[in-house]
């Protein structure tokens, strides 16, 4: 018991003699001084070009991290919506222009022409069958007459 009363008597000597020594150390106070231009460049520019050439030469390694599928959207295709919405929005003023008369064809004529020969190249390939002479040959003859006044009524809507 009698060391904890000397430890405890020590500590707070020390204690008192450490507050003792705070309150006496000396405060100096300095005039301002002006400012003497010595140094013929600027320090702040200095160490910013320094920082910035360092920054410039580390090598920065980064690991591949995981996947994390934390977007439950396509932002590619929202962003496609958004661009698309934005653009229908707009409203375009065209002027009316002049009509042209700049083909100088008839393209009704030409459809028909193309149809014409297309139906004409086309190849048609048919098996053999075996021959049933079950049509009369006036009937026969009949289907024949409305064949060719077809082909006459297509040449002659051709020529027009």
């Amino acid at each position: 018991m009698k060391t904890l009363l000397q430890l405890t008597a020590i500590a707070s000597l020390i204690l008192a003699f450490s507050f003792n020594l705070s309150a006496s150390t000396p405060k100096f106070e300095f005039e301002e001084e002006a400012y003497i231009n010595d140094i013929p460049f600027s320090t702040e520019e200095v160490v910013a070009n320094y920082l910035y050439e360092k920054a410039l030469s580390e090598t920065f390694e980064f690991e591949e991290e995981a996947y994390i599928d934390d977007i439950p959207f396509d932002t590619k295709c929202v962003a496609a919506n958004c661009k698309y919405n934005r653009a229908m929005q707009v409203e375009f003023e065209l002027e009316e222009e002049a009509y042209v008369n700049d083909i100088p064809f008839n393209t009704q004529k030409v459809v028909i022409e193309n149809a014409f020969r297309d139906a004409l190249n086309e190849v048609f390939t048919f098996e053999d069958e075996m021959y049933i002479d079950d049509i009369p040959e006036a009937i026969l003859n009949k289907i024949t007459q409305t064949m060719m006044l077809t082909l006459e009524e297509i040449v002659i809507a051709r020529v027009k």
